[in-house]
C-alpha cells in the first residue's frame, strides 16, 4: 500500500512538471519576440518618414492652369544613404532627381 502510495505521488509531480513550459525555451520565444517587434518598429518609422515625404512633395505641388507652361522647381523626394533628404532639384515632371530617379 504504501509503495502504491509513493507510486501515485511520484506520476503525479512527473505530470505536473510536464505541463511546466520549460523556463529557457519561453524566454528564447519572448527574446525572438522582441527582435521581430523592434524589425516592425524600425520598418514602421521608415514608412512613415516616407508617407510623410510623398505627402509634403504632394502638398507643394504648384496649381498650374492648363495649357498654362510654367517651370517649376521641385525638391527631390529621395533621401541620402545617411536618410536625409536629397538636396537637388527633381527633373520636370518626375518627383526625382538624376540620381534617385534611377532607382525607383
Amino acid at each position: 500500500m504504501r509503495f502504491l502510495c509513493l507510486l501515485v505521488v511520484f506520476v503525479f509531480a512527473a505530470a505536473q512538471q510536464t505541463d511546466k513550459p520549460d523556463k529557457l525555451a519561453l524566454r528564447k520565444q519572448i527574446a525572438e519576440m522582441k527582435v521581430k517587434a523592434f524589425e516592425m518598429q524600425t520598418q514602421i518609422e521608415l514608412l512613415e518618414k516616407e508617407l510623410h515625404d510623398v505627402e509634403d512633395a504632394e502638398a507643394n505641388q504648384p496649381i498650374v492652369a492648363p495649357g498654362a507652361k510654367m517651370a517649376v522647381k521641385v525638391r527631390c523626394q529621395g533621401h541620402t544613404r545617411d536618410g536625409k533628404r536629397c538636396v537637388r532639384n527633381a527633373e520636370a515632371g518626375s518627383r526625382f532627381c538624376w540620381q534617385h530617379k534611377s532607382k525607383r
